[in-house]
């Protein structure tokens, strides 16, 4: 202790008080200015050495607004259909494994888990403390019930071809094994799906199952719990309000509360950022980002093309007018135009960045000419000179006429439109219809009421066609939307789900795509990226590799707004 305060130690009381009257004003400034510098000199070495011995560490807290381009209608991972959906319900529900944002599978409600030698055995162990975000505890009996589920044609789930011919059983409370009944190479993707809470859907019966209220008040154990939701006067919903799920496991978010908005247009959510009604937008690539923004853009392994139902028309069996669309198409610029260059074109049905992409030398470009020539020599002809071509077959005048449908997303609506223009310029009369995504996929899609449909596939981290091209697919809830039938295909692609050597997987795939391309079942247009723009306040964010776009949340609960100081070895 300083001498002075010594001394001052020693006063009496009295001599404490007379103290202060002894110095002039001039000497009560100068010991004012000594304290506050002798306090200011000890705050400034406190900060020093915190700044040198601790650590800027994650704190709980903070929120952030989010905007999406579309409508949410199933936040349930057996009937999602579009990405507004993926959305919620990857932030939702969880599965024994996750997509991490970075191109790996990571362990969610698994703990670890075991392959047989032989490939034809997965067994999980559950975390033993896992809970739902209601508090009830999570366990084996809910797996078994959500995979019978996707498993049952009753409840029409469009992930029922991934668990064809897998058994799954209760070990104990916390341990299921999958058994297979060959090998299947990308089983581990199937681990990925949310798994349901037994205790809130048991009493729900099959025809109930689309209808019930838990589709928009879900019951998960992902990072984050739905709390409420907003709609509109026309029932549509228009935001969702989540908060930090408290039992989600390794531990809670950072990221206390967000709120997902939903607008029916990319016009409608560039509005609410240009106003500051959001903070991060979810958005294709194709559209222009604000300036400024930083943007995250990564490529996904979904393909766009226009598919066609042979059964429809007579013009669409004759295999020379789908092989004529195919070069009376300018990819390219459905690129530029639409995608704003932000995509590559494509000529084949597995996406450029999977296994088995054929080479540039398979495709089929631009070329008008070769297009107008196999129509001629197919006896396509404009007698008449009105720009549309006709065929007499049966004795009857067919015109080259045909219906693209498609939803009204604005990319895909504006490819409709490009489309009906590049195959106009060769002779065909093709009108575009555009429907409502609610609309199009019970009425359009489902029931295969289409003659040509222009739709998007998405393709999981290892690509398997199966779904989207054998024989089997072909009705509602398969994927087949080509109603595609060929056996020595359907072989390949049956071949290729047990073959565990990507190289070897590769092969089969490039003669299977070769094999589709002969027949010429669809017209294979891009495949566009995705663009995710951040606010600056959220760290640790770190995405390099999704296949859908709700893959961005995968490790969400590694985010945070807030920091806190930690010294340093603890």
């Amino acid at each position: 202790m300083p001498p002075i305060f010594s001394l001052f130690r020693n006063f009496s009381s009295t001599q404490r008080r007379v103290l202060p009257r002894l110095f002039t004003r001039g000497d009560k400034i100068l010991l004012v200015f000594f304290v506050l510098s002798f306090l200011a000199s000890g705050t400034y070495a406190g900060l020093a050495l915190t700044d040198t011995y601790s650590d800027s560490v994650p704190a709980d807290g903070g929120s952030f607004r989010e905007g999406i381009v579309g409508i949410p209608r199933f936040i349930n991972p057996l009937l999602v259909i579009s990405d507004a959906d993926r959305d919620v319900t990857s932030i939702v529900y969880t599965g024994l494994l996750r997509h991490d944002g970075k191109g790996n599978l990571a362990l969610s409600l698994a703990e670890h888990y075991e392959i047989s030698e032989d490939g034809l055995s997965y067994t999980f162990y559950l975390h033993r403390n896992a809970r739902w975000s209601d508090g009830a505890p999570l366990g084996a009996d809910d797996v078994i019930y959500t995979i019978s589920l996707a498993k049952d044609p009753q409840y029409r789930s469009v992930i029922r071809p991934n668990w064809e011919g897998v058994t799954v059983e209760k070990i104990d409370d916390y341990t299921v094994i999958f058994t297979l009944a060959k090998p299947y190479a990308p089983f581990l993707e199937n681990a990925t799906l949310g798994i349901l809470p037994k205790h809130i859907w048991r009493e729900v019966l099959p025809a109930e199952f689309p209808l019930s209220e838990f589709n928009l008040r879900p019951v998960g154990a992902g990072p984050y719990r739905a709390v409420g939701f907003e709609q509109q006067p026309n029932g549509r919903i228009a935001s969702y309000a989540l908060e930090a799920n408290p039992y989600y496991l390794p531990a809670a978010p950072h990221i206390s509360q967000i709120k997902l908005m939903f607008f029916t247009s990319a016009a409608e959510l560039l509005e609410a950022r240009a106003g500051n009604l959001i903070d991060t937008a979810s958005m294709s690539a194709a559209l222009d980002v604000p300036a400024g923004d930083t943007v995250i853009r990564l490529p996904i392994a979904r393909i766009f093309g226009v598919f066609f139902n042979q059964n429809s028309t007579e013009v669409l069996a004759d295999e020379a007018v789908r092989e004529a669309l195919q070069y009376a198409t300018d990819r390219q610029r459905l690129v530029t135009d639409v995608l704003h260059t932000n995509g590559i074109p494509i000529h084949t049905p597995l996406p450029i960045s999977g296994t088995g992409a054929l080479s540039d030398q398979a495709a089929f470009h631009l070329n008008v000419a070769s297009s107008t020539a196999l129509l001629e020599r197919a006896g396509w002809t404009d007698e008449d000179n009105d720009g549309i071509r006709e065929k007499n077959i049966n004795d009857q005048t067919i015109r080259l006429a045909f219906t693209i449908s498609t939803t009204n997303a604005p990319d895909l609506a504006a490819t409709a439109r490009l489309l009906q223009e590049m195959w106009k310029a060769v002779g065909a009369d093709v009108q575009v219809a555009i429907f409502e995504i609610g609309d199009f996929e019970q009425n359009i899609l489902r029931q295969r009421n289409y003659e040509s449909l222009l739709f998007g596939e998405v393709f999981g981290y290892d690509p398997d066609p199966f779904a989207f091209w054998h024989a089997s697919q072909r009705n509602d809830p398969g994927l087949n939307i080509a109603l595609y039938t060929n056996p020595q295909a359907d072989t390949l692609l049956e071949k290729a789900r047990t073959v565990t050597d990507r190289t070897a997987r590769h092969a089969i795939y490039e003669e299977f795509q070769s094999i589709v391309l002969a027949d010429n079942p669809a017209v294979f247009l891009y495949s566009p990226e995705y663009a995710y723009v951040p606010v600056g306040s959220i760290k640790n964010i770190n995405l390099t590799q999704i296949v859908v776009p709700s893959d961005r949340f995968g490790s969400i609960h590694e985010w945070y707004i807030k920091t806190k100081k930690q010294w340093k070895g603890f």
